[in-house]
Parts: structure tokens; sequence; C-alpha cells
């Protein structure tokens, strides 16, 4: 995968991880809050939409990271192609 296609999804992923965050975390905490009695489907669907929170955050952030990396390897190896290489033989004369 190219750095460049990593930092596009990454920041993808950390958009949506953000949006989980501010906007649906918060509707499952007031829906768990106003339940009177505890069902356990609503409780296992705020698990999993926390759990597809932090992956999708978590997610975004290591592909950021990554894509950098990526990045500066990809201009190494470029630098290293592009050096003139000297024939042995040339040297000598």
């Amino acid at each position: 995968m190219s750095s460049q296609k990593m930092f596009r999804v990454g920041l993808i992923l950390g958009i949506i991880g953000l949006f989980f965050n501010i906007l649906v975390s918060p509707i499952w905490n007031w829906l768990a809050m106003n339940q009177n009695d505890f069902e356990l489907p609503l409780g296992m669907a705020g698990a999993v939409v926390y759990v597809l929170q932090q992956g999708a955050f978590y997610g975004g952030l290591f592909l950021l990271a990554g894509s950098f990396v990526v990045r500066s390897a990809e201009a190494a190896v470029d630098g290293i192609r592009q050096e003139p290489q000297m024939h042995p033989r040339a040297e000598e004369d």
C-alpha cells in the first residue's frame, strides 16, 4: 500500500472514529441511562459501538503514523536508486 493511500484511509478512519465519539457514543450513553431495567441487547449494542469507535480511531491513527514511515522509506529507496553507479574499471583508469 502506498503512503498516500495509507494516509487517505487513515484520515477517513480517524474521522469515522471521531464521528462515533462525538455523536454516537453520547446517544448510546443517554439510552442506557434512561432505561429503567437493564436489557442485555442494548448493552451489547453499546459495547459494539464502543469497539467500532475505538477500532476506527486507533486504526486510523496508526495508519496515519505508518504513512509517514512508509513515505520516508520510499524516499530513501528512490534516493538509492538515483545515485550514479561508477563502473569499477572506470575508477582504476
